[in-house]
């Protein structure tokens, strides 16, 4: 997704965890939470800088914003399909099994 800038930068990811950890909004379990209408937005290079070095660095904002409006979404189907999950699971495990 990020090649079509349909993600969230790692710091904005680091600040929507914080969020549904501390606020009181977000007391409900195993909820999936969305901001700023269900990623309707998309991530736009924003921020130039120039290094000591002379090389110029652009970065990359995410799409929404964890200080946006937070909503209780919807699961797909295919999330809630034993099948489907089951081997989004393995496939995960699969990708991180060098890091555990």
């Amino acid at each position: 997704m990020k090649t079509v800038g349909a993600y969230v930068s790692e710091d904005e990811a680091g600040e929507r965890l914080a969020q549904v950890v501390y606020d009181p909004t977000c007391t409900k379990s195993g909820v999936y939470w969305s901001w700023n209408g269900n990623a309707q937005q998309f991530g736009i290079a924003s921020d130039r800088s120039v290094t000591d070095g002379g090389e110029v660095v652009y970065t990359r904002r995410g799409a929404g914003g964890s200080g946006g409006s937070i909503f209780e979404n919807q699961f797909s189907g295919m999330v809630t399909d034993a099948t489907t999950g089951r081997l989004a699971y393995e496939y995960s495990m699969e990708a991180v099994k060098d890091f555990l």
